[in-house]
């Protein structure tokens, strides 16, 4: 019996162990797809506004509704 509980035990901390492992493999993974679309999110966002700026400057136009 005590043979039985302890190759149940060992069998647990097997598990316990190696699903471990493998709950921190999938959120690190899930955690760095969400930096990442984050990441790219923020880039497009900076080359829009960057783009916009570089249009308003190179156009000499003005947002003053008083110059139309």
């Amino acid at each position: 019996m005590e043979r039985g509980l302890a190759m149940v035990g060992a069998l647990v901390a097997t598990v316990l162990v190696f699903g471990g492992f493998i709950a921190i493999r999938i959120l690190s993974r899930f955690l760095r797809s969400v930096v990442w679309f984050t990441e790219t999110v923020a880039l497009f966002g900076l080359a829009v506004i960057i783009g916009y700026v570089t249009y308003r400057v190179l156009l000499g136009d003005s947002d003053d509704p008083r110059r139309h």
